[in-house]
Parts: structure tokens; C-alpha cells; sequence
């Protein structure tokens, strides 16, 4: 179906992004693309997609070389869904949108309509039919630019991150609409930081350096993955420290298995009493969220939050978490003042929080908001400037400016070598990275990331996290949507779960795991809290928890008690 020989490609003719890569995609075959940032994955879903031609090299579709397909017949074949969903919706309103590519294809009007409605069910999104785009939450946006390929029914399907910024019941969706596709015959080719679902592919691909470092099937990756730097699923992870068979992969197995070690020691184990956590401190709010409405296009329009109260306390680390479309981004851009006030009423150090003025420059400055899509708030020539840009503009200069520049790029991971690169041109792990040291070369007192981990590897995943706990440790405020578990659950000092608009529940990690539980499909919840309540249901010693380590020590400290 797809194939590259010897494909080298450059964006500016000196530093090259693919190198002599060459790959045979089979026709109904599933390929997913793993990867770190930078590492050429989303140019080669350009280069496959013919949205740009090797350097050297050629790419051909069913047998043709891409420069001779004519454009229109190409879209018929290969359908493409892209990193950010901004980057392909044409249309005003959801309908509409997903309508364009059969539209294009001269089809009558009754089968684009069910075309349309067909899409729309496969993603969730039909009761959004008739919703404007501009209304819509990224995730959402997501689901509109993969029901629009779907729409084309296309022969081959290239999707670059389509789950990144969807929760977990969303990509759960999408898995399903891609096995119902691989079923059907589409060929797939997915690029991935996720390693949670690739069961279901046919072969893996690894790129480094615009290089494949690796190709094969699942089940041979597994036990090569930690070495070229990837992180193992926290149930894989747990598995394999526990030692358990090579075939328990799944929650249920690897339940049924943990079960069967302790139901040998059934009438020696000791029930170890669970740890009691010390009450935490109670610190001052830095900021506090009272009665908090908001109508899009009011007053006719859809409310996108309803009666919010949070408490945002200093120095603290809040996490955000609730489905697409929950208003998640809409309450934290009130926070700096991007959102207008309609009902309620927000505070800051127990002052009504600036509106207008002056008064709103300075809060933008306390307050700094990294967004759910970098490209929207990244504008400079080059990252260094992108970087000097806030800074300069709250009174640094000279060697004060350079360090401010230096400290953020360095505190994010990026080199020196990004200063001179145009932050558009960087990948999309890359352009977030850049974002977030945009932000920090301001040194705002509290800092507000919407998905700061979408689309990250592995190694800079870990960059993150680290730098957020070191901003936290250092007294900043930190404020993170996120539908990362790990990070909301063991990072996180308090979590405000939301659900349409609506405060669901907040407080501790611990204190949220009932509404957690309650308002996600099991199938939605992280895996370890799946396997630990499956688990208590027979050793109810055994503690609710999300952290694959705590569990693994109550089983080997179970096992010890009962030998001991």
C-alpha cells in the first residue's frame, strides 16, 4: 500500500530530518510509530501522506510515485489525521467540517449525510452536530479531525497522536474505532508516545534520528523497550517485578494470578494495617473560585461551567481532571483574565481579580498560562526571542535578560542549539517544551498548564514532572489540566475532578477516588486502581491505590508475612 525508498528529508536544506529511511506498508496492515521528540515521526506522516516530497528519495501509493497521483485521487486513498486538530478543520460548524472531504468526492448529498452521522457515533461526537468548532474543547477538536478522515473512507488512514489531548474514555473510543477499522481492511500507520494499546499492531516501528532503530512485533519490543528509553506501562512494570508469566498482560490476568500467590498463604496472611496518612497542612489560598458561571455566546449559547467553587491554595499543586468538554480550559482561562467574568466571583490574596488596566497586566504577569496548543501562544522568529519576549517586556535586560532566557531553556531540557531554530519548526513535544520556558523566563508566582505532558516521550515526560515538583518545592503555585494519571494522582497535591461544566468532587488524590471511580467507565481507570480493587474484593488488605510500587510491596509484604 505504502512504501519509501531511501527517503532523506530537510526542512531548510542543512539539517536533515529523515535519513535513507525505507519501509513497506502492506495493504489492511497496522504499523504504529514510536519514537522521542524530534525524531522525524510526524514528518513521516507528511512524507506518507504526500503533504511533502523527499528530499531524496521516493514514497509511492499503491505502486505510484506520490508526484504522479493526482492530488484529489490521493485524498481518496490516504486519509491523514494531524498532531493538531487546528491544522486540518476548514469548516465553522462540526457538521460541516466532517462533510468537506466527501463533499470533495461528488458524492450525493443522502450518502454524505449518513457518512457524517457514521462518523460522528464512531467518535462520540454526534450530539455536537451542529455545534460551532470555535465552541469546541481541544479534545474535542480531536474527535471532529478524526471523524472528518473517517468520513473520506479512505483505503489507508495516517494518524499523527489522534488521542494526545483526549481523556480516557475518549482514546478507549478511538482504540475501538481503529481495531473496527484494521478489522475491516484500512491499512493504519499511527504515531504514538503511548505505549498502553499496540497490542493490536501488526509491527512496530522506531524511529531516532530520522533513523528506523527498530522494527518488529509487539511481543518482541516488550523486553527490548526500557533500553532504547521507553517507559513500560505501570501494569507491565508490575507484572514483570513480580514475576509473573509472560502471558498475563491484562488487568484480569494478571488479577487472577496475583490472587492465586495469596490464596495459597490464604490462612496465614497477616492483614497488614493499611498507612494512615498525616493530615495535611491547611496553607492559604492564593486563589479562591466563588459561584463561577460561564455561557459561550450568551445568552443563547451552551454553558461551559456552572456554579464553580475551587480553592487554589499557595504553593500548592492542583490538578484538573474530567472528560473533553468538561470546561476544564474555560475555568483556568479566567484565572489570568483571558475569560471574562460573567457570574461569580474570583479572588486573588483575597482581592477581586483584575479585570481590566493595568491591573490586568500585572496578574498576567503572576499569573502565567501555558495552552492546551503551543502554536497559540508562540509567534517569535526564534525560540531565543520567543523566550526574551516576556521578560523584556516586565523590564530585563542585558546579562539579567540572557539569564532568564538560559535558566528556562535549560530548566525544560532544551539545548542551546534550540535558540537559533523557529519555535514552528520544532516538533510538537518541542514546540510544548518551548511553551512551557516561554512562560517560565517571566517567573510567574503561579504557573497554569493545560496538558502540559501531551505528546511528550518518555525522557521528557520525566523532565516535566520533575521540573513542575522542583517549581512546587520552590513555593510557585501550580495549576495543571491533565488527562495523565500519574500525574494528577501521584504528583498532584489536591485534584478538582469536573463533569460538564460542574465541580464533581475535590480534594486529596485519596480523598477523589470514589467520584473517580463513580464517574469513569472501568475501563477508563488507570490500570493498577483497576487491579487493586479487583484484588480487595477477595484481600481486602490489600489498598485502593494507583502507584503499581505501593501495590507491589503490600503482595511481597503479604507473601513475607504469611512465610514468616
Amino acid at each position: 500500500m505504502l512504501e519509501l525508498c531511501s527517503v532523506s528529508f530537510s526542512y531548510d536544506g542543512t539539517r536533515p530530518v529523515l535519513k535513507d529511511l525505507s519501509l513497506k506498508v502492506r495493504r489492511g496492515e497496522r504499523v504504529v510509530v514510536l519514537g522521542h521528540n524530534g525524531s522525524g515521526k510526524s514528518t513521516l506522516v507528511k512524507i506518507l501522506g504526500a503533504l511533502q516530497f523527499p528530499t531524496q528519495g521516493t514514497c509511492f501509493v499503491s505502486g505510484r510515485d506520490v508526484r504522479e497521483v493526482p492530488f484529489r485521487e490521493l485524498r481518496r486513498q490516504v486519509g491523514l489525521v494531524f498532531q493538531d486538530p487546528e491544522n486540518q478543520i476548514v469548516a465553522a460548524v462540526v457538521e460541516d467540517d466532517v462533510a468537506f472531504a466527501p463533499e470533495n468526492q461528488g458524492l450525493p448529498p443522502e450518502e454524505i449525510q449518513d457518512r457524517v452521522g457514521w462518523a460522528l457515533e464512531r467518535v462520540g461526537m454526534q450530539h455536537k452536530r451542529n455545534a460551532l468548532v470555535s465552541a469546541l474543547s481541544g479534545g474535542e477538536k480531536q474527535r471532529v479531525a478524526l471523524a472528518g478522515a473517517l468520513a473520506a473512507r479512505g483505503e489507508c488512514l495516517i494518524l499523527d497522536e489522534p488521542s494526545a489531548m483526549l481523556d480516557p474514555e475518549g482514546r478507549l473510543e478511538v482504540e475501538k474505532v481503529l481495531r473496527e477499522l484494521h478489522r475491516s481492511g484500512t491499512t493504519l500507520v499511527q504515531v504514538t508516545h503511548q505505549l498502553e494499546h499496540l497490542e493490536d499492531a501488526d509491527r512496530i516501528l522506531v524511529l531516532d534520528g530520522g533513523h528506523p532503530a527498530w522494527e518488529g512485533r509487539t511481543e518482541d519490543f516488550w523486553p527490548l523497550a526500557g533500553g532504547m528509553g521507553f517507559d513500560l506501562p505501570p501494569l507491565r512494570r508490575l507484572a514483570r517485578r513480580l514475576g509473573l508469566s509472560a502471558g498475563a498482560a491484562g488487568v484480569d490476568e494478571i488479577a487472577s494470578e496475583i490472587a492465586a500467590r495469596l490464596a495459597e498463604h490464604a490462612g496465614d496472611l497477616p492483614f497488614p494495617a493499611e498507612a494512615v496518612e498525616d493530615a495535611p497542612r491547611q496553607p492559604e489560598n492564593l486563589i479562591e473560585v466563588r459561584d463561577l458561571s460561564f455561557q459561550f455566546n450568551a445568552p443563547d449559547g451552551p454553558w461551559a461551567l456552572r456554579d464553580i467553587d475551587v480553592d487554589i491554595p499557595r504553593g500548592g499543586w492542583l490538578s484538573i481532571v474530567g472528560r473533553t468538554g468538561s470546561g476544564k480550559s474555560t475555568l483556568v482561562q479566567h484565572l489570568n483574565g483571558l475569560y471574562k467574568i460573567q457570574t461569580g466571583k474570583i479572588y486573588i490574596e483575597g482581592e477581586p481579580l483584575p479585570q481590566k488596566g493595568e491591573a490586568l497586566h500585572a496578574l498576567r504577569r503572576r499569573v502565567g498560562l501555558v495552552f492546551q496548543c503551543p502554536e497559540d501562544q508562540l509567534f517569535s522568529p526564534t525560540v531565543e526571542e520567543e523566550l526574551a519576549f516576556a521578560p523584556k517586556n516586565a523590564g530585563l535586560s542585558g546579562e539579567d535578560l540572557k539569564r532568564a532566557v538560559l535558566d528556562a531553556l535549560d530548566r525544560v531540557g532544551l539545548g542551546r542549539d534550540f535558540l537559533p531554530r523557529n519555535p514552528l519548526a520544532l516538533s510538537g513535544g518541542e514546540r510544548r517544551l518551548a511553551a512551557i520556558a516561554s512562560v517560565l523566563a517571566a517567573g510567574p508566582e503561579c504557573l497554569v498548564l493545560d496538558e502540559p505532558l501531551a505528546g511528550l516521550d518518555a525522557a521528557y515526560r520525566r523532565r516535566v514532572l520533575a521540573l513542575l515538583a522542583e517549581l512546587r518545592d520552590e513555593g510557585r503555585t501550580l495549576i495543571t489540566i491533565t488527562h495523565d494519571w500519574d500525574m494528577a494522582l501521584e504528583f498532584s497535591d489536591r485534584v478538582l475532578v469536573m463533569q460538564e461544566g460542574r465541580s464533581l468532587a475535590q480534594g486529596t488524590p485519596r480523598e477523589v477516588l470514589p467520584s473517580l471511580m463513580a464517574a469513569l467507565s472501568p475501563d477508563a481507570l488507570p490500570e493498577i486502581l483497576r487491579l487493586s480493587s479487583m484484588l480487595r474484593r477477595r484481600f481486602p488488605f490489600i489498598p485502593l491505590t494507583w502507584d503499581a510500587e505501593e501495590l507491589i510491596s503490600w503482595v511481597w509484604r503479604s507473601e513475607e508475612g504469611a512465610q514468616g
